[in-house]
């Protein structure tokens, strides 16, 4: 993400399966900057975490970013689930 944004001057837009598209290298220099594995996404493009739910993308203006697991009970807002915030840098698991 951070690549992107140095190259484009903002992050890409969009729900995850987008983000993925644009990291992928549908982007307007059809840059590659992220290399999927096998099994790393869903049949709908979306980048899945280790229990197979994809995870939620969150852009909280033009300089932050929130990433969201569900966490092993693949349920969203409680306990276990795993976070990433891009402004502190910082991940948050349960």
């Amino acid at each position: 993400m951070e690549e992107y944004k140095s190259v484009f001057g903002n992050y890409p837009t969009g729900e995850n399966a987008s983000v993925v598209r644009a990291l992928g290298g549908d982007n307007p220099k059809k840059l590659l900057l992220l290399n999927l594995g096998v099994n790393s996404t869903n049949k709908n493009g979306e980048l899945i975490d280790p229990w197979k739910t994809p995870y939620k993308i969150v852009f909280d203006g033009t300089n932050c970013f929130t990433i969201f697991s569900a966490g092993p009970n693949q349920t969203f807002g409680d306990k276990d689930d795993i976070v990433f915030n891009s402004v502190s840098n910082n991940l948050v698991m349960p």
